[in-house]
């Protein structure tokens, strides 16, 4: 297992790409050890005032924190204070095999465990005021980092006080027809190839993710060029595609997620934004969850694509203007109901 060493300076390797996009000021760089995993994690708070809510953001498939800085201002202006994590496999966390191009996990569970350590160990005691109390959490979560954070959720409901999630992991598009049991039968057959990758994937190139803007993440050309751009900059952040072993995972993770009773046990205030031009996940599975959710809205943003929050400000905007608004409801207007733990 190669082990890699987060930074916790300032980033040195940044690309040459609008300033939005860049390191916010006061930005911060943390790392912590769950087993033998090395995980790290970046955070920024307002400056002068006290953050309504802390939004911690669960990125997807072969994110990382740089990707997300842009958003990270937004919070900011909205006076909410930014987490973001590298999940263990991506980012400048430990991956989990020597080949670090491949994205690959046996079982969601490690990220889940991470983001326990992450919440309870190092947001949670950072967030309380003297005068205000505990200042309440908020979930933010993208496709793979919504299935792991509604997982989170099964088991610590408590821990937030509502939750956004953008083309939640329930379901892959390619496979949403057919029958979950067989879903889940052709999955087992993965395990005798886990560590290779799935479906034709191979080593990052110059050309990983190249179409920009004219492919199935984003149709705005500044936002999507803003991953590609990372990852030459900084060879160290550079992923490329899932193994048979994550789309595993993945398929037994959102079996879990999927189950009536679970979906029923979600009780907590929480939307979700569906991309109309979606691609990678399934709306299909997505609606039919959201659906069962107890205290759940379900927003589609007709045109966007995949990465809503890397979309072109037609489509971004309508997520800010909800989710500004869904804080309103659940946190500025109801500040009796700040998590106690």
């Amino acid at each position: 297992m190669q082990n890699t060493a987060p930074k916790t300076g300032p980033t040195h390797h940044a690309p040459d790409i609008e300033a939005r996009f860049l390191e916010p000021k006061h930005w911060r760089w943390h790392q912590f050890k769950v087993k033998d995993k090395v995980v790290r994690y970046g955070s920024v708070f307002p400056k002068d005032s006290i953050p309504d809510a802390v939004v911690v953001c669960l990125p997807g498939l072969g994110e990382f924190g740089e990707k997300y800085f842009e958003l990270a201002r937004d919070m900011v202006k909205l006076n909410l204070a930014f987490w973001v994590i590298d999940w263990p496999m991506q980012g400048r966390s430990t991956r989990g095999l020597r080949n670090t191009n491949k994205l690959h996990s046996t079982n969601f569970y490690d990220c889940v465990e991470a983001l326990d350590r992450l919440c309870m160990d190092y947001i949670k005691p950072s967030s309380v005021h003297p005068d205000r109390g505990r200042i309440p959490m908020v979930m933010l979560g993208h496709s793979m980092g919504a299935n792991i954070g509604m997982r989170y959720l099964l088991t610590k409901p408590e821990s937030f006080i509502c939750a956004s999630f953008t083309a939640p992991l329930l379901g892959i598009k390619a496979s949403q027809f057919l029958p979950s049991w067989l879903e889940r039968s052709v999955a087992k057959l993965f395990k005798c190839c886990s560590k290779n990758y799935a479906w034709g994937g191979a080593d990052w190139n110059n050309q990983h993710r190249s179409n920009v803007g004219n492919d199935i993440h984003s149709s705005d050309t500044e936002r999507d060029s803003v991953h590609r751009a990372w990852l030459i900059a900084d060879p160290e952040l550079r992923t490329s595609a899932p193994t048979f072993g994550w789309v595993k995972a993945a398929i037994d993770s959102y079996g879990i997620i999927n189950k009536k009773s679970n979906l029923q046990q979600l009780e907590l205030p929480t939307q979700c934004f569906i991309a109309g031009n979606e691609q990678l996940v399934s709306n299909k599975a997505i609606r039919r969850a959201f659906k069962m959710m107890p205290n759940a809205q379900i927003h589609q943003i007709d045109g966007a694509r995949h990465e809503i929050l890397m979309e072109s400000n037609e489509y971004r905007d309508q997520f800010l203007k909800l989710f500004d608004k869904f804080i309103d409801e659940e946190v500025r207007e109801n500040d009796n109901r700040l998590t106690l733990f």
